[in-house]
């Protein structure tokens, strides 16, 4: 089974459209969009203290998204969290609920996909956020939250503290997955608006039989040249 994985629009539409133009170029089986597909304008600090007055107020309803992720498996993020904490339901678009409202994860025996922001994080190194420490079932674990793409290899359970190690990420070159480890797999974001946390817009595609996952890039340029260090 191969699953094609984005996460973190953060209501970039164009950037969506691209990446799931590139996808449906890719003949996965299924599409995960792992969360954060909105933005919510009003900020966490602020959320207990709001007064709804519009939807606008709280985000940008673009009915474009609910079109352009049609039959792709939605998960949910922190941002459709606090959206549908500040808007009552009577006053949301009827084709919202379904982003709102999605699971937090999705299981196979090989991976666990989901958001990731319920998850313990710790920063690994500086600048670097990776939910490292998470017990998860399965080999794999596939998030996205922190928009950088990053790949670590994670102790086995009962093997003691050993550390994470981080790989290095080059984009369209399959990473194998050794069968006597677990990892822990950043997606990276779709969202180009904070090119600090890394080259975006990406994605990546599981290959559950053949234990690979691959970092995809829509790069302007068209270099297969970036890379995320480790």
């Amino acid at each position: 089974m191969r699953y094609a994985v984005l996460t973190d629009v953060h209501g970039d539409i164009a950037a969506l459209g691209e990446v799931l133009a590139r996808i449906r170029r890719q003949h996965v089986d299924h599409v995960i969009c792992l969360g954060d597909v909105f933005e919510c304008r009003v900020s966490k600090s602020r959320a207990a203290a709001h007064v709804f007055r519009t939807v606008e107020d709280v985000f940008e309803a673009d009915p474009r998204t609910a079109e352009l992720l049609d039959g792709v498996l939605l998960l949910r993020g922190n941002q459709e969290e606090r959206i549908a904490s500040l808007v009552p339901p009577a006053h949301l678009p009827p084709w919202t609920p379904p982003l709102l409202r999605a699971p937090l994860e999705h299981r196979t025996g090989f991976a666990v996909y989901c958001h990731g922001h319920p998850l313990p994080w710790r920063e690994t190194e500086p600048g670097v956020w990776s939910p490292v420490d998470a017990d998860f079932p399965g080999r794999v674990l596939v998030h996205g939250h922190h928009h950088r793409s990053a790949l670590h290899q994670v102790p086995l359970p009962g093997t003691g503290h050993a550390a994470a190690r981080r790989l290095p990420v080059r984009f369209d070159e399959p990473v194998h997955l050794a069968s006597g480890a677990r990892y822990v797999v950043n997606v990276g974001s779709v969202a180009t608006a904070a090119p600090e946390r890394g080259p975006s817009p990406a994605w990546v595609v599981v290959d559950e039989d053949a234990a690979t996952v691959t970092y995809h890039l829509c790069d302007p340029s068209g270099s297969r040249r970036h890379e995320e260090s480790a």
